[in-house]
């Protein structure tokens, strides 16, 4: 009976222990910042995130240099309102579209969070991108690999270091700055940019502000903050667990597979003052590998948790210490959480899709249903109407004024007409012109007066008409609805 409960009391030691001792690697004892300076890795996944990061970066630098029939592919040009988007313009007045962008947006986000995890903050996010492809390179061409790295970071300043230091940080600058004006070309145009490069600071006052504070944030933020925006400011590490569930795909520790470890398992069985009997070693060697390439610096055999980004190191690392101790790989891997079968298609993810379809049929039905150009017609501040008299006999004038948008990015002349059976009753309208040319993406207010017999109302004091606009160019018309207002 005793033996059987010695044999019971090792099993459940050998299953059950593994290293969770709460160690926090970004802090000392006294509170202060340890900054990780993570292992390099190679393997399966590192090759693809890099294609991954390096087909984003080029995409980022070069898309606002892009243009469709001369026009840009994307400009949010905020100041005068005018948005292009892969050769659609949109106004001021396209506002409600936003609706459909922003939700597009988030369901996209919960569906490929509830579906693939935390995919986007380790394939594609602009932290991750920039600071693993580019800035973390900069530090190891000037400063070495991570061992040497570690060295200088707990070593004392010498002249060397200083110099390594200041090198270092020219170069973050000088990138840092060309990003910085990649991001502000979205919102001046590539053209305009590089006319105010050219210029004098003092004659763009405002864009040369904005690309130096953004300068001063990337160089913030992707030299000096790094993780810690992951680990403290990103509002998606707080809220993803919510999105995600037993069927979402994620960094997975094989426990089953990997407890106990090696080394631990006898230690404590020691101290229990029992003996190791059977084979109970699990895979995991205790290299402690994976936790040295985590940009983050967590221990990913303690769970999921918050802080990882799955950005896939740990397993690249934890599959090349297998190979070499000749043990099947996988031991970290991507998996379902609790090791379940994946089921994509669930309520959850179901509802997602839904929405997400929804909002994108939305949006391009309204893209696609836009005219050219588009006008509103309403009343003018003054008196609602008057009487005036005409050779024609006693007329009811109404004020309003026309508001046109030329929703192109070329020319055009725009023709406003009264309908033929309105025309007929006796209804005519004054216009200072009777044309109005517009450039590519204008606007224009335009006064005028209507002047109708009493009769048109129908013995109404008010009356829903619409006036035909004309586009001269493209031969597009729109009727646009105003109210007429008499006695």
């Amino acid at each position: 009976m005793l033996l059987e409960e010695n044999l019971q009391k090792e099993r459940s030691i050998a299953l059950t222990t593994h290293r969770n001792d709460g160690e926090i690697r970004n802090y000392d004892e006294y509170g202060h910042r340890i900054f990780i300076i993570p292992a390099e890795v190679k393997g399966f996944f590192r090759r693809r995130r890099t294609l991954v990061y390096s087909l984003l970066m080029l995409l980022f630098l070069i898309l606002p240099w892009l243009s469709i029939n001369g026009n840009p592919v994307l400009l949010l040009n905020i100041p005068d309102r005018k948005f292009s988007f892969f050769g659609f313009l949109f106004l001021a007045h396209d506002g409600p579209l936003l609706f459909f962008i922003l939700g597009l947006l988030v369901f996209s986000l919960a569906f490929a969070t509830a579906v693939w995890g935390r995919v986007w903050c380790g394939w594609a996010c602009p932290q991750t991108v920039f600071i693993d492809l580019i800035y973390r390179r900069i530090e190891i061409w000037i400063e070495g690999n991570y061992i040497q790295r570690r060295k200088l970071r707990d070593s004392e300043m010498t002249l060397g270091a200083l110099t390594r230091l200041f090198f270092k940080w020219i170069l973050f600058f000088i990138v840092s700055s060309l990003f910085a004006h990649s991001f502000i070309a979205y919102f001046s145009g590539s053209k305009e940019l590089l006319a105010m490069i050219q210029g004098s600071p003092a004659e763009h006052w405002n864009y040369f502000v904005w690309v130096s504070a953004m300068t001063a944030l990337l160089l913030f933020d992707f030299g000096w903050f790094r993780e810690q925006f992951c680990v403290i400011m990103c509002p998606y590490g707080r809220f993803q667990s919510v999105l995600m569930g037993p069927h979402s795909l994620a960094v997975y520790y094989d426990k089953k597979r990997g407890e106990p470890r090696k080394g631990i398992v006898k230690a404590q069985l020691a101290e229990a003052g029992l003996a190791l009997k059977g084979a109970v070693q699990g895979d995991c060697v205790a290299c402690n590998r994976c936790v040295e390439v985590c940009p983050t610096g967590i221990d990913i055999r303690n769970g999921t948790q918050m802080e990882c980004i799955a950005c896939t190191a740990c397993i690249d690392a934890c599959d090349e210490i297998m190979e070499k101790v000749k043990k099947p790989k996988g031991l970290v891997r991507y998996s379902a959480l609790m090791g379940k079968e994946r089921r994509i298609f669930r309520p959850g993810t179901v509802v997602h899709l839904l929405f997400l379809v929804l909002m994108l049929t939305g949006f391009w039905w309204n893209v696609l249903s836009r005219k050219d150009f588009s006008a509103l017609i309403y009343s003018s501040r003054d008196i609602p109407f008057s009487i005036i008299e005409t050779p024609q006999g006693s007329r009811v004038m109404n004020h309003f004024k026309l508001h046109l948008h030329n929703q192109t990015f070329e020319g055009s002349t725009f023709e406003v007409k009264v309908p033929d059976d309105l025309r007929s009753q006796g209804m005519e309208m004054k216009l200072p012109q009777a044309q109005f040319e517009l450039r590519g993406g204008g606007e224009q207010i335009v006064h005028f007066f209507v002047l109708y017999p009493k009769d048109v109302l129908a013995g109404q004091s008010k009356r829903k008409v619409s006036l035909e606009i004309i586009s001269t160019k493209t031969g597009e018309k729109i009727h646009t609805p105003m109210t007429l207002v008499g006695p």
